[in-house]
């Protein structure tokens, strides 16, 4: 019997958005979240998170943790924090 693929639960991650990838004119293009389990998370939907780079934010979303490659999270929701 084939197993069934489960689908993935939202997760909440507490971090700080750092710049991760820039073109050719070192605009960035892509951010990560550096969380405070030590890990560091593509941020799927970069573009909406941009403009928060070195902001530490409350991220909610799915994370995908796949042997051998780099883990994200398409967030679906967040807040910036004032203190972290």
């Amino acid at each position: 019997m084939p197993k069934k693929k489960r689908a993935r639960e939202s997760e909440t991650l507490i971090g700080i958005v750092t710049p991760v990838q820039w073109d050719q004119e070192d605009r960035v293009t892509a951010v990560a979240l550096c969380a405070t389990d030590d890990e560091q998370y593509l941020i799927e939907n970069s573009d909406q998170f941009i403009n928060l780079i070195q902001k530490s934010i409350q991220a909610t979303g799915v994370v995908k943790r796949e042997p051998k490659t780099t883990k994200s999270i398409a967030i679906r929701q967040f807040c910036i924090l004032e203190s972290f």
